[in-house]
């Protein structure tokens, strides 16, 4: 089991303290960068004050493209099942 610890993040200016796994850590920090990144290029070209419009905008997008990653990963997985099924004849 990996060992545990404590971390501080600040996503659109909102203090968070994870208790994380120390192989989790880069990703993590990884992605909160990114939402900081992508907030910020939205507040720019937006007037809307409230970190919490970008965040889930933000949000939106990132789970937008989780799913439709989801769903390649899916049809490469029949492609396969067919394919195991086709070498098996």
């Amino acid at each position: 089991m990996s060992e545990k610890r404590n971390i501080n993040l600040t996503i659109a200016d909102i203090p968070l303290n994870l208790n994380i796994t120390a192989t989790d850590e880069e990703i993590i920090r990884k992605a909160a960068k990114e939402i900081n990144e992508r907030v910020l290029k939205y507040k720019s070209g937006n007037s809307e004050p409230e970190p919490f419009y970008f965040l889930a905008y933000v949000s939106l997008l990132h789970t937008i493209k989780m799913l439709q990653q989801e769903q390649k990963f899916n049809e490469i997985e029949q492609i396969n099942l067919k394919l195991d099924e086709f070498i098996k004849e």
